[in-house]
């Protein structure tokens, strides 16, 4: 790892639009005629794989817990729209499919947050913990895809305008299985710890 100087010499960069998460900037980089010196690394020569490392171990959970974020939002206005939208001469959430559907959504968001709790204490002890941490991104992003998009079901034809929130939501939502390590990565770190054997 180095520090490249963008106003020296640097690197370049193109900025790319997303889907959800607009608010963040994503770029391209381009370090075509970027320079630098010994003086610019970071840390100990030859430690960047294992540093590059240890940063997606806790940066998985991060973004789990931003997953949980998006689908605790989601299953709020779905409850919302439940209690309010009627249909047949009842509030939809009076329906058994309904029901059924938010049941499965506040548990999986309660099993997303304790999987990413876990990871949390486990880097706070310092302890090698990319199992957990990968289980821990890989359920809670996935899960935040699953949850946006039954609220966005349970929204009906409203749920696919941008009149109401969980399409945004579900856009967002969408993302999360991509950055720090996408869902099938994260199975390989799992399978590797379990096995012994490195299928990358």
């Amino acid at each position: 790892m180095v520090i490249v100087d963008r106003d020296n010499g640097g690197y370049e960069s193109r900025e790319l639009r997303k889907m959800g998460l607009v608010d963040a900037s994503t770029c391209e980089l381009f370090f075509d005629r970027a320079e630098t010196t010994s003086a610019h690394v970071l840390a100990n020569a030859g430690g960047g794989l294992f540093q590059t490392l240890k940063l997606f171990e806790s940066a998985g959970v991060f973004v789990g817990l931003t997953s949980v974020g998006i689908a605790q939002a989601a299953l709020e206005c779905a409850v919302a729209y439940a209690k309010k939208r009627e249909q047949h001469g009842k509030p939809i959430g009076g329906h058994q499919m309904i029901q059924g559907y938010l049941a499965d959504m506040a548990t999986q968001l309660d099993a997303a947050r304790l999987l990413c709790q876990r990871g949390l204490q486990l880097l706070d002890l310092g302890v090698r913990c990319d199992t957990q941490t990968s289980m821990a991104k890989w359920y809670a992003t996935e899960m935040a895809v699953e949850i946006a998009g039954k609220a966005v079901q349970i929204h009906g034809g409203n749920g696919i305008t941008r009149e109401f929130p969980v399409e945004r939501l579900f856009r967002n939502a969408k993302i999360m299985p991509i950055p720090d390590g996408t869902t099938e990565i994260q199975k390989l770190v799992i399978g590797r710890n379990l096995t012994g054997f490195n299928a990358f």
